[in-house]
């Protein structure tokens, strides 16, 4: 889980900066401003982008620095220690009658 949390945010980070960097010279040699369907678009297109920038980067790093964490907790959870994995609560019929 990790390892695939890591890629993940690695991708969204690329795939952000890239988007960050290429979108804006790509949508103004592609699309023409001139009249009033290129310029509803273009708001369109920029409105998305914003979204882009303000989210996938974000998330994208986010995702890195929690798959750090998954890394660092996975490996001082090692199987010869003597803590127990995963609490469970005992049944009610084990519980004793002292309330």
């Amino acid at each position: 889980m990790p390892k695939r949390t890591l890629w993940w945010g690695i991708g969204l980070s690329v795939g952000g900066a890239l988007t960050i960097l290429l979108a804006p010279p790509v949508l103004y040699s592609i699309v023409s401003a001139e009249g009033e369907a290129g310029q509803t678009f273009y708001s369109i297109v920029q409105l998305v982008l914003n979204i882009i920038r303000q989210l996938v980067l974000p998330l994208g790093t986010a995702l890195i620095a929690a798959s750090l964490v998954m890394f660092y907790l996975g490996g001082r959870s090692r199987p010869d220690d003597d803590r127990p994995k995963r609490w469970v609560l005992p049944e009610p019929t084990e519980r004793g009658t002292e309330r």
